[in-house]
């Protein structure tokens, strides 16, 4: 519960990203790994000339 911990040995509950704010330090870094740990795709430009199939 956390109710007798010191308030120097309080770990990080809140998202940086986002603001959201879990109860446990293991759930946000599965929080972070999910929801912010991909990069975004990286999409093709057709005016680049290069990248295609064939």
């Amino acid at each position: 519960m956390g109710l007798f911990k010191k308030k120097e040995d309080v770990t990080q509950t809140k998202c940086k990203t986002c603001g959201l704010e879990l109860h446990e330090p293991e759930r946000l870094k599965r929080h972070m790994d999910k929801a912010h740990g991909h990069l975004p795709a990286k999409k093709m430009d057709p005016q680049d000339g290069g990248g295609g199939l064939w």
